[in-house]
């Protein structure tokens, strides 16, 4: 059981100590996002040669949204796809005027940094 535990918080220290901040790279919001849900980038990570991205999704519609995603398409500076993702707002119904936090998976990139992220916001009212 000890062993178990030495190595549970072996990976836990060498995961933090691979994650590092990305500041160059550029977000882009698609115009076919859905309207009244503005997307804000709280922080990009290069962990163990993926990219990881917390923000926040907030709900500026009059309209409440039983779910919400947030379609990311990694892209080097070139143009080219790298790697894509969907990731669920928390919580998933989100009444007007409330903020859903978008962190979690992360996209694999084909072990390259990108240059831009697009980003697309889709939702589902009742």
């Amino acid at each position: 059981m000890l062993s178990a535990v030495a190595l549970s918080i072996a990976c836990c220290l060498a995961t933090s100590a691979e994650a590092r901040e990305i500041k160059s790279v550029k977000f882009e919001v698609l115009d076919s996002s859905s309207v009244g849900l503005p997307f804000t980038p709280r922080k990009v990570e290069w962990v163990l040669g993926k990219v990881r991205v917390e923000g926040t999704v907030r709900n500026t519609s009059p309209d409440d949204y039983e779910w919400i995603e947030v379609v990311y398409t990694a892209l080097d500076r070139n143009g080219n796809v790298l790697g894509s993702d969907v990731w669920h707002v928390t919580p998933l119904q989100l009444a007007s005027g409330e903020i859903g936090e978008v962190d979690g998976d992360l996209i694999n990139t084909k072990g390259r940094i990108p240059s831009v992220i697009q980003v697309e916001i889709v939702g589902e009212t009742p």
